[in-house]
């Protein structure tokens, strides 16, 4: 579910750096790293170079994006699954106590 996650992320907003793709994922750098490197391997995401050639940009390659594509209906279906087991309210309250879970631990993190 990760990958699909991190290939959804770079498919939405572009080349981004691990830290940057790490932040929009909630996730540790060092962890984001250790699951984009198997989507690396099978060739889904490929790791570029910036403008500035110092900085590394992950992007989801055409086979990722094709492979993002047919793993949609999947995420999609266990998404109602889930709903359907909780209830739509149930859910929306769920991930809006996550979102503000983790608008606290940034919040704490700064200090």
């Amino acid at each position: 579910m990760t990958g699909y996650s991190i290939m959804s992320r770079l498919a939405e907003e572009g080349p981004l750096s691990v830290s940057e793709l790490a932040g929009r994922l909630a996730m540790e750098r060092t962890t984001c790293t250790r699951e984009v490197a198997p989507l690396v391997v099978s060739g889904l995401v490929e790791n570029t170079v910036g403008s500035d050639r110092r900085r590394r940009l992950l992007r989801l390659t055409s086979l990722g994006a094709r492979k993002r594509s047919e793993a949609y209906p999947l995420w999609e279906r266990v998404q109602r699954m889930v709903a359907d087991e909780f209830g739509d309210a149930d859910v929306a309250d769920l991930l809006a106590r996550l979102r503000r879970l983790r608008e606290s631990s940034d919040r704490l993190s700064d200090v």
